[in-house]
């Protein structure tokens, strides 16, 4: 066995990696840790590699050159109940940021604009519920970035207070009464068998692909230069 698997093997290891099935908590905790090789600069590394290997290459806007970083500190203390922060795992949303945008291209596998444009600073197709219909429009990126992470958080059954985006007020109730029900920590892979009426199964598995990819390329690194 390779350095390079039992690498990835100890990465997949972790709280929160491994099958779409069994995604992480939504909430991170000691025990459901962002991985320290998830960095900001590796993750936007990540997405100009892939976007550089399109057979149409596509730069990002460079409004979000910085978006990874935000979502690492606004992510660490999404919502304030009295007296306290609530921390989600950021790197999945950050994941699932990436499979809503088509890696911040905003575009359609086939080069077509997407569904939400850029301008809008809509990172997870918030509102777009109804094809043809626009999503919400959040006036700057970080604004953007809190209205994804609060619907992300919201699912977890924490209260929202003031949510920036209007959808997560409208569906805060519905949401976390059927969250209720499963009496458990809610996962990510809740959550993708929830937000999308269509491929469900595979929501999460992409989610879950990513995470697997990007561990392959940068957890590996990151342990190589440490030694």
């Amino acid at each position: 066995m390779t350095a390079r698997l039992l690498l990835l093997l100890a990465f997949l290891a972790l709280p929160g990696a491994g099958r779409a099935e069994s995604l992480p908590r939504i909430i991170a905790s000691a025990d459901n840790p962002v991985p320290k090789c998830v960095q900001p600069a590796a993750l936007m590394d990540f997405v100009a590699e892939r976007n550089a290997k399109r057979q149409q290459p596509r730069a990002i806007d460079q409004r979000f050159t910085n978006v990874a970083a935000l979502y690492q500190s606004i992510g660490q203390c999404v919502a304030r109940p009295p007296q306290q922060c609530v921390a989600v795992r950021w790197d999945y949303a950050f994941f699932q940021m990436l499979i809503e945008t088509n890696y911040l291209t905003f575009r359609r596998p086939d080069g077509a604009p997407g569904g939400v444009p850029a301008r809008d600073n809509n990172f997870a197709g918030v509102g777009a519920t109804v094809p043809g219909k626009p999503g919400e429009h959040f006036k700057d990126v970080p604004t953007g970035v809190l209205a994804h992470l609060q619907h992300v958080l919201m699912y977890s059954t924490t209260r929202i207070p003031n949510p920036v985006a209007q959808r997560t007020r409208l569906v805060q109730d519905d949401v976390q009464d059927v969250m209720r029900k499963l009496h458990r920590p809610v996962t990510f892979g809740d959550l993708a068998r929830e937000w999308t009426g269509t491929d469900r199964n595979t929501y999460g598995a992409e989610m879950n692909k990513l995470a697997e990819t990007y561990a392959s390329r940068y957890c590996a690194q990151a342990s190589a230069e440490a030694r």
